[in-house]
């Protein structure tokens, strides 16, 4: 959880590590992409922008913040939002030391040590944190750019390279909207639509190589038992690879040898997808799903 040591204010503390993302080829977004890193644009005068993802779960927020990352060299520090964040958990944690030469450990958060380090900090869900949890933001993004910390006493001026994108789904902020404070402070807003069909379709053939022979019909069989399962909800991106992942472990499970011992973590080539492994993952996540509701 921890990372690098360094003294602030002659206590040594650790600094949070950054998130290190295994991503497949990037498919679509390009706007999303170009719109962040014009934000993140500053120099002249001019500070870089705050930009917050809006948009449905599972449709490609995250995986958009991982590549603009990628594509500008920043190492990226994440905060998983929920109701129970604190304002001091943006801060800085202090725990009781399991060395017998310190009485307490110091933590910088992610947020913090981002800063300092002149990288980008990325809060997912920020529709799910009370207010008053986000107070340290108010001096953070506006032009003082800096975070007190009183667990050490310290004020923290951000590194001219530290960048900050946030990302919500609607239904987190519908009643009970972001505070005015932090709202003014986050912008651009970026709407995340769900992708096209074509875009799914170059998605799943990059995921899953093994189906690239024969990728039409299955395809095919997954739009048909989408529309008819879903009632033409479009799929997000997670929902898509949810299904073809458990059909690509039917297939290697069905070529494996009597006898042969299951193995969890599977490290052969992978077995060629068909339309009826497809089928039978359809037949596990949804018609088992509406048996049981």
């Amino acid at each position: 959880m921890s990372g690098d040591m360094i003294k602030i204010n002659n206590k040594l503390v650790q600094l949070s590590r950054p998130y290190q993302a295994k991503v497949h080829e990037m498919v679509g977004r390009e706007e999303a992409i170009k719109t962040i890193q014009v934000s993140w644009m500053a120099g002249n005068g001019r500070m870089p922008l705050a930009p917050l993802l809006l948009g449905d779960c599972g449709i490609g927020k995250n995986r958009t913040v991982y590549e603009v990352c990628t594509r500008t060299g920043k190492e990226l520090y994440v905060c998983q939002a929920h109701e129970d964040i604190t304002a001091e958990d943006l801060m800085c944690a202090v725990r009781f030391s399991d060395d017998p030469n310190r009485k307490m450990d110091y933590i910088l958060s992610p947020l913090a040590t981002a800063m300092l380090r002149g990288m980008a900090f990325f809060i997912d869900g920020l529709g799910k944190m009370r207010k008053r949890a986000l107070d340290p933001l108010e001096s953070v993004l506006d032009e003082r750019r800096y975070l007190d910390i009183t667990t050490i006493g310290e004020r923290i001026y951000a590194h001219p390279g530290f960048r900050f994108v946030a990302a919500t789904n609607p239904a987190d902020i519908e009643d009970e909207p972001l505070a005015d404070f932090i709202r003014s402070r986050i912008d651009p807003v970026i709407p995340f639509g769900y992708p096209s069909r074509d875009e799914i379709d170059q998605i799943l053939r990059s995921g899953y190589p093994s189906m690239r022979n024969n990728a039409k019909p299955i395809l095919d069989c997954f739009w048909s038992l989408w529309k008819k399962m879903s009632q033409d909800t479009p799929p997000a991106p997670r929902d898509s690879n949810k299904i073809f992942a458990y059909a690509q472990s039917l297939a290697d499970w069905e070529a494996m040898g009597p006898g042969e011992v299951v193995s969890l973590e599977h490290h052969k080539a992978p077995c060629t997808i068909e339309p009826p492994h497809i089928e039978q993952a359809f037949d596990v996540f949804f018609t088992n799903q509406q048996r049981s509701a």
